[in-house]
């Protein structure tokens, strides 16, 4: 079975600063995955940058086999 969502070594923030650095998950079909996180930790910015809400500068976000990494939040 492969994953239906994968950060692999994702890179990313805003402006100059990178607030994820080579972070990655993987979450199969069916499973649940939680985040869990201090204030600060980047929980929201992981998910913006799966969204298409962050800037990543490296690294690869991959859904159900698509590589969405540089797609717009409306795609």
């Amino acid at each position: 079975m492969s994953a239906l969502l994968t950060l692999d070594a994702v890179t990313g923030g805003y402006g100059d600063a990178n607030i994820l650095q080579e972070v990655s998950m993987h979450v199969d079909p069916e499973e649940i995955v939680v985040i869990v996180g201090p204030n600060g930790a980047g929980k929201s910015t992981a998910m913006k940058a799966v969204f298409g809400l962050l800037n990543v500068r490296g690294g690869s976000i991959v859904f159900d086999g698509d590589n969405i990494t540089k797609w717009a939040p409306n795609r």
